[in-house]
């Protein structure tokens, strides 16, 4: 039989994934033949591999974009396609592509002239994609395991850097050790079910006599312990902040913007389409996750001196924020999650921007607040940016932040949870103090020692602009973000 007539249809449908691969295979051939070349004199071609890379982000994008298709199983339904993979593919390329044109100078500072560098986030793009397009346990956790391994390296990247060195360790004892987890879960599922594919194992767990169900409830206990070690939820975020903080802030920003919404899309699809009759178990456990990661996040960053930690611990109170509308398990909690991951997605890029720019030199010796002290001064528009940003981010109008969170309220107010409400409401205050005192920090305390920024690139600043315009913007006009996220939220159901 003729492989290539039989998956006609499909080569099609996954064609992008397909081109991405090839261009990192091409893009490792060239690194290798000219990085490694005598005839050349070894040359540096990290900034040469770097504008490939943009470039291959493009027309990832463009040709996720031209797919016209709108719904479809692919490979004997290994993996699926639909507006949920589509818009959180494009959120990931694009997010990615941002990363990399803010991070460019702190990379080029830091002198990591390894074209490897940027191979490995291509690797861990591709892993992502393949995260947000499976639909089968075993597909999952090889894109897991692609994107958790790139991550790995890019954490211990900088060699000579102790900081980074333990980072990479920490992060991979861990990421093992949840990955085991994860494993052990798929294992026990597909030992009473069967099967491996996301709507066979949900067909079994709807059988009324299905006599698995002690086993599936084992299996989602381990499930969703491996799932909240990979977006740093309560209680297993002890990874987070060392490794924000150790690992170059080029790598830290990506950690932290990027991987999430794939993540979430898979287990979103897991929990509520695959284990829908098993809700009770799943809804309790990431409950007491989320109210966990708003409380402990929110008082432990009021005693952070550091910057990149305290923008760790921010990034674990707002993945409560983003696990709590989940627990409801309606179609309006979904669409509250999916907006609050996209909004916090745009929010973040400033607020990290602002950390490369303050973050000169390879060590982490410019790290606490207090730098910030003489940024209106030196950079006045950076300062306002940064300050709208927290603003944002701390929930405050008129920033599309507001908006974010007044959907996350009243989606546990729908769904009764008015305690749970009330809580998050009283956190919320809490929290907005430690953002206010960065602005504080900014606009109002003396600049004691003297600090010079790097200039900012033109490409960084249309980023930054274009970021600080969709604040506004969409909070002005949110309808383009709802209607994204609800077509996410439709698509899991």
């Amino acid at each position: 039989m003729n492989f290539s007539i039989l998956f006609a249809n499909d080569i099609k449908i996954f064609f992008p994934e397909i081109f991405l691969s090839l261009a990192i295979l091409i893009v490792l051939i060239y690194g290798v033949l000219l990085a490694t070349s005598l005839t050349y004199n070894y040359p540096l071609i990290s900034r040469n591999i770097y504008s490939l890379v943009l470039f291959i982000l493009f027309l990832t994008s463009l040709l996720i974009m031209n797919n016209p298709v709108d719904y479809a199983l692919i490979f004997q339904k290994t993996f699926i396609h639909d507006d949920l993979t589509r818009i959180a593919k494009l959120f990931v390329l694009g997010s990615s592509f941002a990363c990399l044109i803010l991070s460019q100078s702190y990379i080029e500072n830091s002198q990591i002239n390894n074209y490897e560098y940027f191979l490995l986030i291509l690797f861990s793009i591709f892993g992502l994609n393949l995260l947000i397009s499976s639909y089968d346990l075993i597909s999952a956790y090889l894109a897991i395991e692609l994107q958790a391994l790139s991550f790995y390296v890019l954490a211990s990247f900088q060699r000579r850097s102790v900081f980074s060195t333990e980072a990479g360790l920490k992060y991979f004892i861990l990421g093992a050790f949840s990955s085991g987890l994860l494993l052990y879960a798929f294992s026990l599922i597909y030992g009473v079910t069967g099967t491996t594919n996301l709507i066979n194992i949900k067909n079994f767990c709807l059988d009324p006599y299905f006599e698995g169900a002690t086993i599936i409830q084992i299996a989602l206990i381990f499930l969703t312990a491996g799932f909240l070690f990979k977006i740093a939820a309560f209680p297993f975020h002890m990874w987070s902040p060392d490794v924000y903080e150790g690992s170059p802030t080029s790598t830290t920003i990506f950690f932290a913007i990027v991987p999430k919404i794939a993540i979430v899309s898979f287990f979103v699809r897991l929990y509520s389409f695959s284990f829908s009759s098993f809700a009770g178990v799943w809804e309790k456990v990431l409950l007491f996750s989320a109210l966990g990661s708003i409380i402990y996040a929110a008082f432990v960053a009021i005693k952070q001196n550091s910057l990149k930690r305290l923008l760790a611990y921010s990034g674990i109170g707002h993945v409560g924020f983003i696990l709590l509308p989940l627990t409801t398990n309606t179609l309006d909690g979904l669409q509250a999650m999916f907006f609050y991951l996209l909004v916090y997605m745009i929010t973040s890029l400033p607020t990290w921007a602002l950390v490369l720019t303050c973050m000169k030199g390879k060590k982490n010796s410019q790290n606490s607040i207090s730098i910030l002290a003489g940024l209106p001064t030196s950079s006045p528009i950076l300062a306002i940016l940064a300050a709208l940003a927290f603003f944002s981010l701390a929930g405050i109008p008129p920033l599309v932040g507001f908006y974010a969170k007044v959907f996350v309220f009243f989606s546990a107010i729908k769904s009764s949870l008015y305690l749970v409400a009330f809580i998050i409401l009283a956190i919320s205050v809490v929290s907005t103090y430690y953002y206010i005192s960065v602005v504080k920090t900014i606009y109002f305390e003396k600049n004691k020692n003297w600090i010079f920024y790097d200039t900012i690139s033109k490409e960084k600043s249309i980023v930054l602009a274009i970021s600080l315009v969709l604040l506004f913007f969409l909070f002005i006009n949110p309808n383009l973000l709802l209607l994204l996220s609800q077509q996410m939220a439709l698509s899991v159901f």
